[in-house]
């Protein structure tokens, strides 16, 4: 991901004061009348403790011009965060190009109160025009630390979204099974469904991580992977009858496996997936990138087991969807 890349969405609690600061005169090629401008635009203040802060954005606007899709006319150069007493805790520039009379790509933008168990902070969300169906957005998380606004870490940005939304511009924390903590989960698409992929928020050490670190013991060794909770969007089944290769562990080699047949009024349940979602991080984000073997837990007609070739997703009712 790049930050040329990147929207910034704004959230419903903000008030936002809307101002032009500076109205340049740059001539755009090929439209003598269209210039572009320089738009500021202030959102907040957010509580947090006891500071308050304020997120100005920094656009460009292209104006005086015939724009097909006004949309395309206004991208965001620079965010700053700011404290009551004007001390900039966050600072940061997006490139941009103009192609015509619009901007190649487009950054627009949006700022959610995170509400913790018991304490809070800033989510800022980033998008992007053009992208993917699933893509095109990034998640970054800012909290105090030693009395400073910090981002926990980079922009976190997955073919997917977030899984919970927000309510009246706030946000809140979720809790895991077995885990102590706090996290967001994401809905990372994986190419045949959903995982619901846990990161954890820790306000106190003021950083976000995966909430779990597995290793599988296997024929093959140690391998990354985890349990998750799934989301599926199961199509009808076209065939009177299929079948299903049904194995007793999330791995090849351990136990036969059963020919289970599925039919088109079989009562099937989607119980967990097995897999691993990377946690892959560079100079300018943090990108989700599920693994290539995932396995699903199912039950049809009240028998259990575990799926994972494309050909049993697909006969299930799960087809590789790109």
């Amino acid at each position: 991901m790049t930050y040329s890349k990147i929207i910034v969405a704004i959230g419903l609690a903000a008030l936002i004061y809307t101002h032009v600061l500076v109205s340049t005169q740059e001539q755009l090629s090929g439209q003598d009348s269209a210039t572009v401008e320089d738009v500021t635009r202030e959102l907040g203040p957010f509580q947090l403790s006891d500071q308050r802060f304020t997120v100005v954005l920094h656009e460009r606007h292209i104006t005086g011009a015939t724009v097909p899709d006004p949309e395309w006319q206004t991208t965001l150069a620079e965010i700053e965060i700011k404290d009551e007493q004007g001390a900039v805790h966050y600072r940061e520039s997006f490139p941009y190009e103009i192609s015509g009379n619009e901007f190649s790509e487009i950054l627009s933008a949006s700022v959610e109160l995170l509400q913790g168990h018991d304490r809070s902070g800033l989510l800022v969300t980033y998008g992007s025009i053009p992208s993917t169906p699933l893509g095109g957005q990034s998640w970054q998380v800012f909290g105090l630390f030693e009395n400073k606004l910090v981002p926990f870490s980079k922009p976190i940005y997955a073919e997917g979204e977030l899984a919970t939304e927000p309510n009246g511009g706030v946000l809140r924390t979720e809790t895991e099974p077995n885990l102590q903590g706090e996290v967001l989960n994401f809905r990372v698409w994986t190419g045949n469904f959903f995982v619901l992929f846990p990161v954890r928020v820790d306000f106190l050490m003021g950083k976000v991580i995966p909430a779990w670190r597995c290793f599988k013991v296997t024929a093959r060794g140690n391998l990354p992977q985890c349990q998750y909770r799934l989301e599926t969007d199961r199509q009808p089944q076209e065939e009177e009858m299929t079948f299903v290769r049904m194995h007793p562990e999330a791995e090849e080699g351990i136990g036969s496996a059963d020919h289970i047949v599925v039919k088109r009024d079989s009562q099937v349940e989607f119980l967990a997936a097995e897999g691993e979602v990377r946690w892959e991080e560079d100079e300018q984000g943090v990108g989700l990138a599920p693994g290539d073997d995932f396995w699903i837990k199912v039950r049809i007609d009240g028998k259990e087991g575990w799926i994972h070739t494309q050909e049993d997703f697909a006969a299930i009712g799960l087809p590789q969807a790109r």
